[in-house]
């Protein structure tokens, strides 16, 4: 049985060690259908669609797997850097520190992005031309403690990553470079992993 990220999420109190049998990277048998290589933006053309703006400025980001915000340490991990169309992306955020409890952001405060020549663009974005909200309510965590996300990257997996809007992926997933950034440690910094989607 296939669990969406919203059951995965419900069975998963703290972010701990993830545990996984044969190959994540599965071939899927169609691959990506949208815009392949260096491209210098994503265009949609569908009527009515927006796409997410980016909630974190890119001076905050950081790629290291174990990041410092407010004095509080915590790791994004991601399972492989390359990934096929119909497979899973796996990524955890915990906690490093001991005898600590922080307050971080919702799990939805995620972005799902592709690099293009004019900076990185969210692959994700409002089928009516709306603005999106974020949830805000709030998680305090200790050692060990934080999200799992299990995203299927197939369309309708990816724009299923937040619960207070309807999202669509426009253009479709296509070859390059990606990556998933969580932007709701304290301080207002994100972190985040690249994976290269390579067919």
């Amino acid at each position: 049985m296939e669990l969406s990220r919203r059951d995965l999420l419900a069975s998963v109190g703290t972010a701990g060690t993830l545990g996984v049998s044969g190959c994540l990277d599965f071939a899927a048998g169609e691959g990506p259908q949208g815009p392949s290589g260096d491209i210098d933006d994503l265009q949609c053309e569908e009527e009515g669609f927006r796409r997410l703006d980016q909630r974190f400025s890119e001076e905050g980001m950081s790629y290291v797997s174990a990041y410092t915000a407010e004095d509080v340490r915590f790791e994004l991990a991601a399972q492989g850097t390359e990934k096929t169309y119909g497979s899973d992306l796996r990524v955890v955020l915990r906690c490093l520190d001991q005898g600590v409890d922080v307050e971080i952001a919702s799990s939805d405060h995620l972005a799902i992005q592709r690099e293009t020549a004019s900076g990185w663009r969210d692959v994700r974005g409002t089928t009516d031309g709306s603005a999106v909200t974020y949830p805000d309510e709030t998680k305090t965590v200790g050692s060990g403690g934080g999200y799992t996300w299990s995203i299927t990257l197939r369309e309708e997996s990816v724009a299923d990553t937040l619960s207070t809007a309807d999202l669509t992926v426009c253009p479709e997933l296509g070859i390059g470079q990606h990556r998933f950034v969580y932007w709701g440690l304290p301080g207002e910094t994100a972190i985040g992993r690249q994976f290269e989607l390579i067919g």
